[in-house]
C-alpha cells in the first residue's frame, strides 16, 4: 500500500470547503507520527487524520518546502508542477490566511498496485 497527503482548508464565515491541494513533497510518514493525526481505518484501508489551526498548518508548510526541490522533485519536471502549488499554499497562508478558519490534513491509504 502506500500514502499520499490531502490538504483542506475551511473558510471563517461559512465553513465551506475552499481549498484542497495533495503536497507530494510532504512526507506522509513523518505526520503518520505526528501525535496530532488519529489512526482510522475506512473500508480496509489505513487513514491519519489531524484537524490543524491555520497557523499549525504554516509551520509543517514552511517545515516541508524545501523538500520540495530536492532529490527527485528537484527535477524540472516535477517543478513545473509543484511551482503552482507551492505558490497556492503560499497565497492560502499569508495573502488570504484571514479567510481560512481551520485546515483538515490527511494521510490516506490508497493501492499502488505495486506489491
Amino acid at each position: 500500500m502506500a500514502f499520499s497527503v490531502r490538504i483542506t482548508g475551511y473558510l471563517k464565515e461559512t465553513g465551506a470547503l475552499a481549498f484542497e491541494m495533495e503536497p507530494s513533497w510532504w512526507p506522509e510518514r513523518e505526520l503518520r507520527q505526528d501525535a496530532r493525526f488519529q489512526a482510522s481505518t475506512t473500508d480496509g484501508y489505513l487513514d491519519y487524520d489531524a484537524d490543524l489551526s491555520v497557523a499549525a498548518t504554516r509551520e509543517l508548510h514552511e517545515r516541508f518546502r524545501p523538500a520540495a526541490t530536492q532529490g527527485g522533485f528537484a527535477y524540472s519536471g516535477w517543478q513545473t508542477q509543484i511551482q503552482p502549488m507551492l505558490a497556492a499554499l503560499d497565497d492560502v497562508l499569508e495573502a488570504r490566511v484571514s479567510e481560512f478558519a481551520r485546515f483538515h490534513v490527511c494521510v490516506f491509504e490508497w493501492e499502488a498496485g505495486l506489491e
